[in-house]
């Protein structure tokens, strides 16, 4: 099966201890990404040394993909991570799986 990969990159308010932050990120997956059709995963990623974040999604097709980030932009339950971040930060990427590989 081809997936759409989703790779965003970010800072945070530097008010947000990274407790906190996975937290917020929790209650996005749970209550929004988890409920969306076509979604399948999240991967949460940190560097400690640059202070980067980096989340990987993965979808069914990029038409699930697009329907879910319009939506995120008007749900109350993303909010909280959408005050989160820094919004001049924010790189994104998304591309369609070519091949994997399980070992």
């Amino acid at each position: 099966m081809k997936i759409i990969t989703e790779i965003v990159e970010f800072s945070v308010e530097e008010n947000l201890s990274k407790g906190e932050f996975i937290e917020i990120v929790n209650d996005l997956e749970m209550k929004f990404h988890s409920i969306q059709p076509g979604f399948i995963d999240t991967e949460l990623l940190h560097d400690e040394k640059s202070q980067k974040w980096i989340m990987i999604q993965h979808w069914d097709s990029m038409e699930d993909l697009k329907n879910s980030s319009s939506k995120m932009f008007k749900e109350s339950s993303t909010e909280k991570f959408r005050k989160a971040l820094k919004s001049q930060t924010v790189k994104m990427n998304i591309m369609p799986q070519i091949k994997n590989w399980k070992l």
